[in-house]
């Protein structure tokens, strides 16, 4: 079977779609970090007295 140039190209675009997207996926260690950043910029909003105890007892 002989293909056709449009036949070959179409399929090295089927090929290369599904590892392009592989290579665009994000790391979940960044995801992590990113996650960490967020969640920390959310915590330094909130502004505690330092007389604020905490909720447990540290014992040695």
């Amino acid at each position: 079977m002989k293909l056709k140039r449009r036949e070959i190209l179409a399929g090295a675009v089927a090929i290369a779609a599904p590892l392009q997207a592989q290579a665009q996926a994000p790391d979940p260690t960044e995801q992590a970090k990113a996650a960490l950043k967020a969640n920390r910029s959310q915590l330094d909003r909130i502004k505690l007295p330092m007389a604020t105890e905490p909720a447990f007892v540290f014992k040695a």
